[in-house]
């Protein structure tokens, strides 16, 4: 597999670059403080990586008035979801090449410049590019595990991703079918999607996993990864996923301070040590 991974890593970049038309939907749910926040990092680290961006949103009634607020913010689409899985599929344009998804958590920590948005011309054998692995990924914290990347090629302008085999991976190296920083082939995905049943962004992740041993077999990221996911509170009700260990803080004290006008403030936050996907950091205000 070393000799078929250094081939397929030439042939990508004996190609020409070409810029990426890249669609973002965002899943969030009683949340609109950290999807405030990860539209801040946005603009800050990203503001040129999406074409598109939608919000398909869910509130309680006590978190209504947060995504109210912040529709007034920003001019991005807001969708309020009915039925999961039939807003998502009639979200996603087919007429746009790639397809990103995002979970409100998430944060942009490090800047993605204008030379990194082309994507050199996709390989049939790519199945997605990760903006949330790197090299500087070790350590899972949903499962709490540690790991670590194994035979991998540079590519890219000034080699600045890393390509790998995925069967061959261990920890979040071997997951590429994640809901959470993963850009996809538009045709390629949707194609997955329409095939599975699901209800929320966490039955659409573990259905599409019956699909990791006959999607392509290759992943791209970044040298180091730009997003992370903060995961300090949990508004899913179908995987108890690990949470608030370190810096827990409720979706109801995140929501009664934004709608006091406070704001996580992206500046303030520490992201040294990025060690994988997820990571709990404090998050900090500001007026």
């Amino acid at each position: 597999m070393e000799r078929t991974l250094e081939i397929m890593v030439q042939d990508i970049k004996n190609k020409t670059i070409y810029k990426m038309q890249n669609q973002l939907i965002i899943f969030s749910k009683n949340r609109a403080c950290q999807l405030n926040l990860l539209l801040d990092s946005i603009n800050l680290n990203a503001n040129q990586l999406f074409d598109k961006i939608s919000v398909l949103y869910k509130a309680e009634d006590q978190y209504i008035d947060g995504y109210d607020l912040l529709k007034t913010r920003t001019s991005i689409d807001f969708i309020e979801e009915m039925n999961f899985r039939n807003d998502l599929i009639r979200i996603i344009d087919d007429d746009i090449m790639f397809t990103t998804f995002l979970v409100d958590d998430a944060i942009f920590f490090d800047k993605i410049t204008e030379p990194q948005k082309t994507l050199l011309n996709w390989h049939d054998n790519v199945i997605c590019l990760s903006l949330r692995l790197g090299l500087n990924c070790v350590y899972s914290h949903p499962a709490n595990l540690q790991y670590k990347i194994n035979n991998y090629g540079p590519v890219g302008i000034d080699d600045n991703f890393i390509m790998f085999v995925h069967t061959e991976q261990d920890g979040d190296f071997s997951y590429p079918l994640s809901t959470d920083g993963h850009i996809y082939m538009t045709s390629v995905i949707k194609d997955l999607l329409v095939s599975v049943d699901f209800n929320n962004p966490n039955t659409l992740e573990a259905n599409l996993q019956r699909f990791k041993n006959v999607i392509p077999k290759l992943m791209i990221s970044f040298k180091h990864s730009k997003l992370v996911s903060v995961p300090v509170n949990l508004v899913n009700t179908t995987f108890n996923n690990r949470n608030g260990l370190i810096f827990p803080i409720s979706n109801k004290e995140l929501n009664d301070r934004f709608l006091n006008n406070e704001i996580i403030d992206l500046h303030s936050l520490n992201f040294l040590d990025i060690n994988g996907p997820h990571k709990e950091i404090e998050y900090k205000f500001k007026k």
